[in-house]
């Protein structure tokens, strides 16, 4: 199975699911867009991921941009009516934010929180938070 990476913008925010048996598990859509002018073109990947990186990828927002690895994997299933549908979707490995256009004044809302929470904890326990 090949491997493919992806560069895009987040196009809703991810929803944490959890399996009956406590896997987590998320799937959201990325838009990647490609060429200038007159050739620019946008194309939607869904993506699907598990574990941990289900749990992190969960606290990112719609519009994010975000880097992706992993491989594409044809799904099937039966509609409620009993049609038999296949989507294509990227089973991410790696993923997490981009950097390369940082909005100016520093880095993302999600981040600052997510270091101010850690640090916040060290306080509240009384234990070095890095």
């Amino acid at each position: 199975m090949s491997e493919i990476t992806i560069a895009g913008n987040i196009g809703q925010n991810p929803e944490l699911r959890y399996s009956q048996s406590g896997k987590a598990n998320v799937m959201f859509s990325v838009a990647v867009t490609t060429g200038r002018n007159e050739t620019k073109a946008t194309h939607w990947f869904d993506v699907k991921c598990f574990d941990v990186l289900a749990e992190r990828i969960s606290e990112l927002p719609s519009g994010t941009r975000i880097i992706v690895k992993g491989r594409m994997k044809e799904d099937e299933w039966n509609s409620k009516e009993g049609d038999k549908r296949k989507k294509l979707r990227l089973y991410a490995d790696e993923a997490g934010p981009s950097w390369r256009w940082e909005p100016k004044g520093g880095g993302s809302d999600t981040v600052q929180s997510a270091a101010v929470a850690a640090v916040q904890r060290g306080f509240d326990t009384d234990q070095e938070p890095f």
